[in-house]
C-alpha cells in the first residue's frame, strides 16, 4: 500500500476522498475517561455538502444508577439536537432539545463536549482543516481494520502553530477553534487508519475537550462511502431549548 510520507499530502489525499463521498456509515464508543457513567456507543451516519458536515446518531448512554437509555443525537457545524430518552419531561408536543450554553440539565449537557468531539475528531477533513500545517506524521505502518488492508498513521497537531494554520483555512474560524479546545491544552494526537483507497476506516483520540471533566476519548469506525444516507432533521415546530 502507498504511505504518505508528510501530513499535508495525507491531508490532500484524505480531503479528496470525503470531497468526492460525502457520506458514511459509522459507528463510535468513546466518554470521559475513569466515568462509567459518561461512556456510550452509538450507530449513524455522516454526510458532508457545501455548509459543512451533518452526522445522526442513535445512541446508548449510561445514566447514574439507572439502565441504559437510547437517544437520538443531530450534530449539525452550528448546531446540536438531542432527542431525550422516552421518559424525559418536555413542553407539549416538543420532542427535540436544540442543546448550547442555556442547557442547565447535567444528563443533558454531557452532550455538549460529545458533540464538540464529534465535530473536531470524528470528522476527519475538520481535523486536517482546523490544524492544517501544525499536523506532523510521528509514525506510519500498515495495520489491517477487521480484515481491510490499511495504513495507520499516528498524528500529532501542535496547538502552539495552529493559529497561522488555522487561518489559512477560511472555512474554520477561531472562535471555533477554542470552543474545542481548552486554554491549557498544547497538543492533541490523533491516530487514523486509511484503507487503499484512502477513505478513512478508523480514527481515534483521547484528549480533553471543554465542558468535561476530564480527557475525552472517541473512537471512530466508518463503512461504505459514498452510499446514500438519511438524517432526519428535526421539525422545528417540534423543538424545545428548555
Amino acid at each position: 500500500m502507498v504511505k504518505f510520507s508528510s501530513a499535508a499530502q495525507l491531508s490532500a489525499a484524505v480531503t479528496e476522498r470525503l470531497k468526492a463521498d460525502k457520506t458514511a456509515k459509522m459507528t463510535i464508543t468513546g466518554g470521559v475517561d475513569g466515568q462509567p457513567d459518561q461512556q456510550f456507543y452509538g450507530v449513524g451516519v455522516l454526510r458532508q455538502d457545501e455548509s459543512g458536515t451533518t452526522m445522526q446518531f442513535a445512541e446508548q448512554i449510561q445514566r447514574p444508577s439507572a439502565a441504559p437509555v437510547e437517544v437520538r443525537l443531530v450534530v449539525q457545524p452550528g448546531a446540536t439536537f438531542l432527542k431525550p430518552p422516552a421518559d424525559a419531561v418536555l413542553p407539549p408536543r416538543k420532542s427535540w432539545l436544540q442543546l448550547g450554553s442555556h442547557t442547565t440539565d447535567p444528563l443533558y449537557r454531557r452532550f455538549l463536549p460529545m458533540a464538540a468531539a464529534l465535530r473536531t475528531y470524528a470528522d476527519p477533513q475538520a481535523f486536517f482543516a482546523q490544524y492544517g500545517d501544525a499536523i506532523t506524521i510521528t509514525k506510519s505502518a500498515e495495520d489491517p481494520i477487521d480484515g481491510t488492508r490499511a495504513v495507520r498513521y499516528n498524528l500529532h497537531a501542535d496547538l502552539a502553530e495552529t493559529g497561522s494554520a488555522t487561518q489559512a483555512n477560511a472555512g474554520i474560524t477561531q472562535a471555533a477553534l477554542h470552543a474545542t479546545i481548552p486554554d491549557n491544552l498544547t497538543s492533541v494526537d490523533y491516530t487514523i487508519w486509511i484503507d487503499e483507497n484512502n477513505h478513512p476506516i478508523r480514527t481515534l483520540v483521547d484528549e480533553p475537550i471543554p465542558g468535561a471533566p476530564g480527557a475525552y476519548n472517541l473512537d471512530s469506525h466508518y463503512t461504505r462511502w459514498g452510499e446514500p444516507v438519511y438524517i432526519g432533521l428535526p421539525n422545528p415546530l417540534q423543538v424545545t431549548q428548555q
